[in-house]
């Protein structure tokens, strides 16, 4: 494959990956809106069971992780 044959694909492969991310944008928004609430249940049953804020905190923040 020459040169520019080579940069002609990866620039349509830098495309379609561009494409890919922006079409996945609605989901990655339902995600984060999905981890908010989650963290927020954590964090409010962390103060209810005796932690600090600054404890619920923390903890609200490595416990949760979605892929």
């Amino acid at each position: 494959m020459t040169d520019a044959a080579k940069r002609m694909m990866n620039a349509a492969n830098t495309e379609a990956l561009f494409v890919a991310a922006e079409n996945a944008l609605p989901g990655e928004a339902r995600k984060a809106h999905l981890l908010a609430k989650v963290r927020r249940l954590h964090y409010d049953a962390s103060i209810a069971q005796g932690f600090t804020p600054d404890e619920a905190l923390i903890l609200c923040m490595e416990s949760v992780r979605i892929e």
